[in-house]
């Protein structure tokens, strides 16, 4: 499988809602890369970690995760490969954000019910055989 089929399907992956699977392919094209891109695919590594924390109900997993995350991609915003970078990272600020806040409640069963709401999609956009976006 070549780079970039594994970065779609790894995406693909994450949009699904396999997070552990998404995180085993962004964790292999990690590993193999030998550019400046080995951090932007650490961030989608740490990003699929803490979203898989987040829905196996490990907050302080997910929250540390994202943070990680956040601070590596950042460096990739707006746009990187294809990739809303600055969705991605906004998003995970966002739910950053409302895990602490649910935190210092002790609300954590309310956070469960709304675990959905807060997960977001990779938004990538990549040239279909006729050379049209797809979204």
């Amino acid at each position: 499988m070549e780079e970039s089929e594994k970065f779609v399907k790894a995406v693909e992956q994450f949009n699904n809602g396999d997070f552990f699977s998404a995180h085993d392919l962004f964790e292999e094209l990690w590993i193999d890369c030998r550019t400046h891109e080995k951090e932007f695919f650490q961030g989608f590594v740490q990003l699929s970690v803490g979203m898989f924390h987040l829905v196996s109900g490990n907050f302080k997993g997910a929250v540390s995760q994202l943070h990680k995350s956040v601070e590596k991609l950042e460096k990739f915003t707006p746009k990187f490969s294809e990739i809303d970078v600055f969705y991605v990272v906004s998003k995970a600020k966002t739910l950053i954000f409302e895990i602490e806040d649910f935190q210092k409640t002790d609300d954590l069963k309310s956070l469960q019910k709304l675990i959905t709401h807060y997960i977001f999609p990779i938004k990538y956009h990549k040239e279909n055989h006729y050379g049209d976006k797809d979204n």
